[in-house]
């Protein structure tokens, strides 16, 4: 080892070892990297790469070893030989030609490794050959054990390099294959240079140098001229190949951004065309070319939007028309929307519009501009839309049940006519229609038969008014336009009502139903719509209340009625917040005895102006107006309050209206007033009238069975009147059953009513229940009525009805100032 180290420091030149080892680093470098495009490259350039990586490191060994040589200084003038000198470039070339080959036909770290050794030796066969075209005045003389050191450690070092380079293709791989395979061709000529030593030979003459050290070193440095022309071309072709991999994949990427973007465009459900600054159409999709029904062909070679423009207006039109009349026609008349558009100055905003197609079709096209000049627009298939819509605003002003127009629709329908009216003359009527007796079908057949009666009424109405003339305002009440005047309308109202006059099939049933109808003229009655409502509803009401099934026109008269009714309301509610209301009591008295045994309470009103009111006048608008709510309890609790007060527990009476049935927690209202009070429940009689049964039945007779289970006495007033009464009494037991006074008032005047009342009273002990006979006046009624053990009776021949302090002996409390007269009366003995 002593004399490599000294070879390497004392025979060589420092600086030349160190470029020595930079010209083999840099051609190992570029040799690898030129052998590793033969793995890339498959268009058949490929042994091209391998002879110039093959040459590149031969000829970068050859390098290194005479650029070594030239720092050789062995004490003696040395030559080179110059056919032996070329003939160790050329081995080493093809050693490493060969060593390249064996790599790449069977690549592993083996086969790597096998070609470092050839490699190796190919390193060895160079040097040495290169020493044999050494010429010099002496003779080299070898250490053959360190000779075969440097070929052992060159073969080993060389075949790890390759081993490396062919198992891994980064680039610090490539690196550290150059490096190793550096000091493989470095070791390899060092050691084998201090094996060989000079013995000059003075018996020698000097020969013929050969090639001198200049001419060398010219070579070695055109072979390096080549060596870093591969290296620069290795370089640039791989920038250009680094180059090409981006562009190719950005071109994959574009191609699948592309096919992505037509694929979206083509499954977008709108249509869309993309028009550049220059008026040609660059995008549309295949939904544009089903809704606008475009030629495939003509879109596909990207004509102007004029020329789709005009395309479309052909197809319009119906007709052909040469090419310059269409252009003229275009110039004249281009897309209106984006004429529009520009002309209001709003080019840089979204237009949106609508449009229908002749294929009926309706479509929204939203353009959208460009920063280029270009637009974008889009079109929306809105049919289904806007038919929803359509039928949305048809059920807005339509009833649905019916299919009539509704009340909104009616009334624009007549604000029209009116405004034509006025404009033009003319006449028209308004005729509200009422159904008589439709709640009766809804609650005998339910509500499903009340529909199906609503739809055979409309059917029919239409039939006789026209489409377009009637409407259904809601519930059972409809409302009619006619042309003309009061003459037109009356004739129009008998057809109407005569459809009444035969039944109706509903549902497997003859439902036999009237009408009334109140009808109001314009423009003697007005020329507003409200008005005429009014009116036509105040002539409807006349109808009704004068016998329903026929028809009144409104008069002037019927206003001051509505309005005189309107102040009687107005007052009633003030009395009723003012608590200026009263109570009246009529006697009832025992019938076998005549003694007292309680008072039916009755409500009195004693108006400011109009002094005393019937309640004739203010029950029933109390009934219409819904105010007999708060009326039932306020007479409710002051009758209650006042029994309580009373010495002697005789019962009180009470009227219950149907309204109050329909009141949600009745029997909870009449317990509250029973405890508020004081009063004992079993001197509560309730009076109610069948028809709140025959109204809902099983809600009607649940409320009373409650009632009776708190003691409270129910009582069936006005018996005899209704149409169900037998099977009212079935449905609810009553404890007392009140015979109307009509009955009564005809006794000792005919036969029937004898017969009726024993009849009733009969009933009403094989029942078990009490009865009450109502309007006793005289003493033969009286007289009649004990002798069929009738067991109370009530009237005026016992006591009219009067404030309870005319009462106050009979109930235990001061006598009143008007007692007095009063006992003048017949029937206060027995009372008293």
């Amino acid at each position: 080892m002593y004399r490599a180290f000294a070879c390497l420091t004392e025979e060589h030149t420092g600086w030349v070892v160190a470029l020595a080892a930079c010209v083999c680093w840099i051609s190992c470098a570029v040799a690898l990297k030129l052998e590793q495009r033969v793995q890339v490259r498959a268009d058949g350039h490929g042994p091209v790469w391998l002879l110039a990586s093959g040459f590149s490191i031969g000829a970068g060994i050859w390098s290194t070893h005479f650029i070594g040589m030239l720092g050789y200084d062995p004490g003696v003038v040395l030559g080179y030989e110059p056919r032996t000198t070329l003939l160790s470039l050329i081995v080493a070339i093809a050693a490493a030609t060969v060593a390249f080959l064996f790599a790449r036909a069977t690549p592993s770290r083996w086969a790597g490794a096998g070609a470092g050794l050839v490699l190796g030796i190919g390193i060895a066969c160079m040097h040495f050959l290169g020493i044999a075209g050494v010429r010099l005045p002496g003779h080299f003389t070898w250490a053959p054990a360190m000779a075969a050191t440097a070929i052992a450690a060159g073969c080993g070092l060389a075949a790890a390099g390759m081993a490396i380079h062919v198992g891994s293709a980064g680039a610090r791989a490539r690196l550290a294959a150059a490096t190793v395979l550096t000091l493989a061709i470095a070791i390899l000529h060092f050691l084998a240079m201090a094996a060989a030593r000079v013995v000059p030979d003075p018996a020698l003459a000097v020969p013929q140098l050969g090639l001198a050290r200049g001419v060398l070193a010219g070579g070695i440095a055109g072979v390096m001229a080549v060596i870093l022309a591969f290296a620069a071309l290795t370089l640039m072709l791989d920038h250009l190949r680094r180059i090409n991999v981006a562009l190719a994949r950005q071109g994959r990427m574009l191609r699948e951004k592309t096919l992505l973007l037509d694929a979206t465009l083509d499954s977008m459900d709108q249509g869309l065309i993309m028009v550049d600054a220059g008026g040609v159409v660059r995008v549309c999709n295949e939904r544009a070319l089903a809704l606008l029904d475009l030629p495939r062909a003509m879109m596909q070679a990207r004509p102007s939007y004029r020329a789709v423009l005009r395309h479309e207006a052909r197809r319009q039109e119906g007709r052909q028309e040469s090419h310059q009349e269409a252009s003229r026609r275009e110039r004249r008349r281009p897309d209106r929307s984006i004429r529009t558009w520009i002309e209001r100055g709003e080019a840089g905003q979204t237009q949106v519009h609508e449009r229908a197609r002749p294929n009926g079709l309706v479509l929204e096209i939203r353009t959208v501009p460009l920063a280029d000049g270009g637009f974008v627009r889009t079109f929306t298939d809105i049919t289904k839309r806007k038919a929803a819509e359509a039928e949305v605003a048809r059920l807005a002003r339509h009833d649905v049940l019916t299919g009539l127009p509704n009340r909104a629709l009616f009334h624009e329908t007549l604000a029209r006519s009116l405004v034509d009216i006025v404009q033009r003359g003319g006449a028209c009527a308004v005729l509200y229609l009422d159904l008589d007796g439709f709640k009766s079908v809804n609650d005998s057949l339910g509500h499903q038969a009340g529909d199906e009666l609503l739809r055979r009424v409309s059917a029919g109405l239409r039939g006789i008014a026209g489409d377009g003339a009637v409407a259904r305002l809601g519930g059972d009440e409809f409302a009619v336009l006619s042309a003309g005047g009061a003459a037109e309308a009356e004739v129009l109202a008998e057809r109407l009502i005569a459809l009444f006059h035969s039944p109706f099939s509903v549902g497997g049933h003859r439902v036999g139903v009237g009408l009334s109808v109140g009808i109001a003229l314009a423009p003697e009655h007005g020329t507003d719509a409200e008005p005429l409502y009014r009116r036509a509803d105040l002539a409807l009401y006349r109808a009704k209340a004068e016998g329903r099934g026929t028809y009144r026109i409104f008069t002037p008269a019927m206003d001051e009625e509505a309005e005189e009714r309107r102040v009687l309301e107005r007052d009633l509610r003030q009395a009723l917040d003012d608590n200026t209301l009263s109570l009246h009591y009529q006697p009832q008295v025992e019938g076998h005895t005549g003694a007292l045994v309680g008072f039916e309470a009755l409500l009195r009103w004693t108006h400011p102006v109009r002094g005393s009111v019937s309640p004739n006048v203010f029950v029933p608008l109390a009934e219409e107006t819904g105010l007999i709510v708060a009326l039932g309890d306020w007479v409710l609790r002051e009758a209650c309050r006042e029994a309580a007060q009373w010495a002697q527990p005789l019962k009180v009476a009470v009227n219950l209206s149907p309204r109050q049935f329909q009141k949600p927690g009745l029997p909870e209202t009449v317990l509250a007033i029973l405890a508020e009070t004081g009063l004992s429940p079993d001197r509560l009689e309730l009076e109610v009238t069948e028809s709140i049964i025959i109204n809902d039945m099983a809600r009607a007779v649940g409320i009373l069975r409650r009632l009776k289970s708190y003691g409270i006495r129910i009582s069936m007033d006005d018996f005899g009147t209704g149409y169900a009464s037998l099977a009212t009494l079935q449905a609810f037991p009553f404890d007392k059953l009140k015979i109307d006074r009509s009955f009564v008032a005809q006794l000792g005047t005919g036969p029937q009513a004898a017969v009726i009342v024993r009849a009733v009273l009969s009933l009403g002990r094989s029942l078990g229940m009490g009865v009450v006979a109502e309007g006793v006046e005289t003493h033969a009624q009286m007289k009649f009525l004990t002798e069929e053990a009738c067991g109370e009776m009530q009237g005026f021949l016992f006591g009219r009805p009067r404030p309870i302090t005319d009462y106050a002996a009979a109930v235990g409390g001061p006598a009143g100032p008007a007692e007095e007269s009063a006992r003048a009366e017949p029937g206060l003995a027995a009372v008293g």
